[in-house]
């Protein structure tokens, strides 16, 4: 009997060390995650102060846009893909802040990438607003602003360099374009 009781009390100090240890692991592991996520950029793609490299597409009017369309006044840049279930409800947000921008001088261009999906919905929801390219998977403004996430928004500075970065397009501008 007492080598029982003995038994049982050293499987009890056993179980609470081992209730010790994975506590302080888990704390670890959250202390990690919340350090890895506050360095985490907030968008996918050119960094900012990152310039623009030369690309060249065509907007559904037909008309020629590259690199060098986006200096000498700010653009804003919007990636959607017909693929993402968040990229239908960003585009009227999108349009709105492009019609915001727009008269605040600041020029804007959606690029839609067509996926699975046909572009049509995101061509309505962005209406006439925009400039729009269409493009496949691995596309030319795509590869450029090195997107892998959507919807993801750039703001390219007069230079042709990236000045801000996200995932809210009404984020980006700055305090006086917003009329909020």
């Amino acid at each position: 009997m007492a080598v029982l009781a003995a038994a049982v009390i050293l499987l009890g100090g056993l179980v609470l060390v081992n209730l010790l240890l994975t506590g302080a692991v888990i704390r670890k592991l959250r202390k990690i995650a919340k350090e890895t996520s506050a360095g985490r950029p907030e968008s996918a793609g050119l960094a900012v102060g990152a310039e623009v490299p030369a690309f060249s597409a065509r907007t559904v009017a037909d008309t020629k846009v590259g690199a060098d369309d986006l200096a000498g006044a700010p653009t804003l840049v919007g990636f959607f893909s017909t693929d993402c279930r968040h990229c239908l409800p960003k585009a009227p947000v999108f349009a709105a802040t492009a019609r915001e921008a727009e008269a605040a001088g600041v020029r804007t261009l959606a690029v839609i990438v067509a996926g699975q999906e046909e572009p049509a919905d995101l061509l309505a929801a962005l209406a006439d607003d925009v400039r729009v390219v269409v493009e496949s998977e691995g596309g030319a403004m795509t590869g450029a602003f090195e997107v892998a996430a959507f919807p993801s928004f750039f703001l390219v500075g007069p230079d042709a360099t990236v000045t801000a970065t996200g995932h809210e397009p009404d984020r980006l501008l700055p305090a006086p374009s917003r009329a909020r």
